[in-house]
This record gives structure tokens, C-alpha cells and sequence, in this order.
């Protein structure tokens, strides 16, 4: 199996193991006392190994969001490696090669030892998900099968997060990051089903009316199928009227500019 290396992973591979454990003092209380919940203001790598002694192996769903590693500073967080207490953690750990490292070299420092401390954490037959994006996706997913397993990929879902709407033909648009999910021990993990919106009758996205209940094509609103002859500007020999309440200017403007003839 591929492998990823990097500057400085040498010093972090066991460091999960060298974070020193804290306990969990509670300062607070609200609703049910009893609930479990916690809320744990703090570093979140010593969060974590404050966790295991209580909920090692016994975690079923884990959810983490990441910095993206944008470089991003003007977030409500810091999506930047170069952040104070990183470059602080990096001294630490890594020592004085940690103020030459790129910053692909800084966040995977800061992700491998909380990856695995999650992986402790995560029950036999738990799965974690981990947001990201573009600028660290294919590093995470290596990362991620050297300390979950290969075999233990379970998907990587895809999240829409715009249209990819833009009045720039030249620009080219990113449209979706991603959700990266692993289990434990993948022989342990029974998946409910899941719904393929573009063919399964089960999708919503079949409907006859979509989420806005702007009705889509059926017998109030049929397609009009548009034949288009080779050559520029196009040009048609019949169009049926839309009901759009503009369609008469629209089709007045757009025969005006040339971009169609009639």
C-alpha cells in the first residue's frame, strides 16, 4: 500500500502516545446532568487523550471538520497553518526543521497524531467522516489508510456547496468538497440504504414538484424541444412561447444582440 512522507513525520508518528493525559474537570452544568454530553473547551489533541481512558474503543460515530488549510485568516478560525499555536505546537514536536516546512507539511504534522487518537477512540464497529477539501483531500485520504486501513475506506461523499453559477465563462468553478468516511473494521459495519437521487424512485429529486414547488415538466409544463441547424447565430424555424411573463422581451433582446434570428 502507498504510503505518504513527509517533512517531520518522523517526529509526530508516535506522538499521540507522549501527549500527557488531563482530567476533565467540569465547570459547568445544563439540563440533564446525567446525559453524557460534554462539551470540552480546550486543546483538541489533549481533549482527545483526556477521552480514551473513559471511551476508548467504545465511540460509534465520529464527525470532525478540520482546518481546510486555506490560509484563510479572516475566518471565525483560523484556517491557516501559520496560526500562533500551531507554529507553537510545530516547535514543540518537530523542533527548529518545523520553521522550514511547507504548509502540506505543517497540517498533516497537526492531523496524523489526533487521526490517531480518533482511531482509538472509534469503536469496533463505529465509522468516522472528516470534512475537507481540494486543498488537502488526496494527503487526508493517504493519511487516512495508513491509520484506518485501506481496506477500511467506506466512501467519500460528495457536498455540494454552491451552483457553480457565474457570469465569467473564462472562470472555472468548484462546486463541492467532500466527506471522507472510514470504519473501524469494515466487516463490522452494516450501512442502511442509501438513495441514488438521479435514478432511484425513492429520490425526492423525482418529484414532480421540486423543494421551491416551482413545477417542473409534466403536463402544466411540458418541454419544448428546440431543433438547432449547424452554424452561428443559431437560428430556428418555430419556438414555442414559455410562460415566463418576459419571454416576449427576452426573445426580442436576445434576436436584437444576434444572438439568435428567427
Amino acid at each position: 500500500m502507498p504510503t505518504l512522507n513527509w517533512i517531520g513525520k518522523d517526529k509526530v508518528i508516535n506522538h499521540h502516545l507522549d501527549v500527557p493525559f488531563h482530567t476533565l474537570d467540569k465547570q459547568y452544568t445544563v439540563g440533564d446532568s446525567d446525559s453524557g454530553n460534554k462539551i470540552i473547551n480546550g486543546d483538541n489533541l489533549v481533549a482527545l487523550k483526556a477521552l480514551l481512558p473513559e471511551y476508548e474503543g467504545k465511540i460509534k460515530c465520529i464527525y470532525i471538520d478540520p482546518p481546510y488549510n486555506t490560509g484563510n485568516e479572516g475566518w471565525i478560525y483560523n484556517d491557516n497553518v501559520n496560526a500562533p499555536q500551531i507554529k507553537r505546537w510545530l516547535g514543540q514536536v518537530v523542533g527548529k526543521e518545523g520553521e522550514d516546512l511547507s504548509r502540506h507539511d505543517k497540517w498533516l504534522c497537526m492531523m496524523y497524531p489526533r487521526l490517531q487518537l480518533l482511531h482509538k477512540l472509534l469503536a469496533d464497529d463505529g465509522a468516522i467522516f472528516i470534512s475537507i477539501d481540494d486543498n488537502e483531500q488526496a494527503n487526508l485520504k493517504l493519511l487516512c489508510d495508513e491509520i484506518f486501513g485501506e481496506g477500511n475506506f467506506i466512501d467519500q461523499f460528495i457536498w455540494y456547496v454552491n451552483d457553480g453559477h457565474t457570469d465569467n465563462q473564462d472562470e472555472i468553478t468548484n462546486v463541492h468538497e467532500y466527506i471522507l468516511c472510514y470504519s473501524k473494521n469494515i466487516n463490522n459495519i452494516h450501512a442502511n440504504h442509501v438513495v441514488d437521487p438521479s435514478t432511484s424512485s425513492d429520490s425526492k429529486i423525482l418529484n414532480s414538484f421540486a423543494e421551491n414547488s416551482i413545477t417542473k415538466n409534466g403536463p402544466k409544463n411540458p418541454p419544448s424541444i428546440v431543433t438547432l441547424k449547424k452554424g452561428f447565430p443559431c437560428e430556428i424555424d418555430s419556438l414555442e412561447k414559455n410562460k415566463h411573463s418576459n419571454f416576449d422581451e427576452l426573445i426580442k433582446e436576445a434576436t436584437s444582440i444576434g444572438y439568435i434570428t428567427r
